[in-house]
């Protein structure tokens, strides 16, 4: 693989070429512009009327429990990170790195190395994002592993909601949309080595025990989604030019 020509800057979760200053879209970000946008006045009126308080309470609510999962998860990717690179350990953490290591090893294949926080990229349609784990494998294979911490985890939609074209076969839920991410790293990753992806696997932290969830790698919506983007990108890139 060629050395990476981005920076990326985790405070601001941006990714900038090197050579060109140009900002890649992040995978998240790309993912977010298939989702309708999420009505969170209208949805903290309802729960705010439920609840007997007021709709500026619920979202001073939601906001704090944003930030510490965002902590939570921040630290947990850390610890494991330090963990599967360099062997280090942090006391009253012992269960964290023995559930991974239980999970990972029934979960994915035997493989010769693993490479964490891989940042991957595609010049071509300007697209990037961070991988948490990537295995590869003797035959030349490799398998797609991401943490996920977050409080639920939905197979399904709560409200028969579905992502836009050209992903409206797909439910708006987090296994949909993580399998959708980590499809993502796997063709990139694909595109950048030339190898063939075995396997997705979400491990999600479910108290205190990581829950394996395998996702099938979807090629051809991952196809379809860059030419849609990219025809918007150059669509918008257009409009631009002709107004200078």
């Amino acid at each position: 693989m060629n050395k990476c020509p981005l920076t990326f800057n985790e405070a601001k979760h941006t990714y900038t070429h090197n050579e060109t200053g140009e900002k890649y879209t992040s995978v998240t970000t790309l993912l977010g512009k298939y989702k309708k946008p999420f009505d969170s006045d209208g949805a903290a009126t309802r729960v705010a009327k439920r609840e007997g308080v007021t709709k500026e309470m619920v979202l001073e609510m939601w906001d704090k429990e944003r930030d510490r999962a965002c902590d939570r998860g921040t630290s947990m990717h850390k610890l494991l990170e330090d963990y599967i690179t360099v062997g280090e350990q942090v006391d009253d953490y012992g269960w964290l790195y023995k559930t991974y290591d239980r999970c990972a090893e029934y979960n994915v294949d035997r493989y010769q190395k693993v490479k964490c926080e891989q940042i991957l990229w595609n010049e071509d349609f300007k697209i990037s994002g961070l991988a948490d784990l990537i295995y590869e494998h003797k035959d030349g294979t490799f398998t797609v592993g991401d943490f996920k911490t977050n409080k639920r985890y939905r197979f399904s939609s709560d409200y028969n909601e579905w992502m836009l074209t050209p992903l409206d076969h797909l439910t708006v839920c987090e296994h949909s949309t993580y399998t959708m991410q980590l499809s993502i790293y796997a063709y990139l990753y694909e595109q950048l080595t030339g190898k063939k992806c075995r396997k997705l696997v979400i491990y999600y932290l479910q108290g205190d025990r990581f829950v394996a969830h395998h996702g099938n790698y979807m090629k051809a919506e991952v196809e379809n989604l860059m030419k849609d983007f990219n025809a918007a990108r150059e669509a918008a890139e257009l409009e631009i030019s002709i107004k200078k």
